[in-house]
């Protein structure tokens, strides 16, 4: 094996990035944001996913520090297979539900984006439960119902944006 084919090994001071941020989806819409919340959140709804609460980040920081951060709202969702599932693996990986999918606005760029990280391959990567105890299959349909989610926000997102 000569160098080049080896796997190289992160420069000091970077860190290596685990597959669950590096497969994570994004998208961006170019829509409001205000309108973005919403419809990232039904289109969440559409594929199973209850909506434990939408937060803006943005809002809570203005109003408890009275500091200035882009608009920013997590959408917390949860969906009834995946967590019970989950559960069924191991009691314990309830610490790391539900899912979250984040929804902002970066200074100098039109677009709203859309930022989801897999709560499942976390689970995987920070070594929650043995690698025999089922979790893969978790991690496969919530990968699937994911893809239909960002599927349906890229395809309905023009459409969004006339209502």
């Amino acid at each position: 094996m000569s160098d080049a084919d080896e796997p190289s090994e992160p420069a000091a001071g970077e860190r290596e990035i685990a597959p669950a941020a590096s497969e994570a989806l994004h998208t961006t819409l170019s829509i409001d944001f205000e309108d973005a919340v919403p419809f990232v959140q039904v289109e969440h709804e559409l594929a199973g996913f209850e909506t434990v609460t939408v937060t803006r980040l943005d809002e809570m920081i203005a109003g408890m520090l009275g500091e200035e951060i882009d608009r920013t709202a997590l959408l917390v969702t949860c969906h009834p297979e995946i967590a019970r599932d989950a559960l069924a693996v191991d009691c314990s990986l309830s610490a790391l539900l539900p899912c979250t999918t984040a929804i902002y606005e970066r200074e100098g760029d039109d677009a709203v984006h859309v930022h989801h990280v897999s709560a499942t391959k976390a689970m995987r990567d920070l070594g929650c439960a043995p690698a025999d105890a089922g979790l893969e299959a978790v991690i496969e349909r919530t990968g699937e119902l994911m893809e239909t989610v960002w599927e349906n926000v890229e395809e309905n997102a023009e459409e969004a944006s006339e209502v």
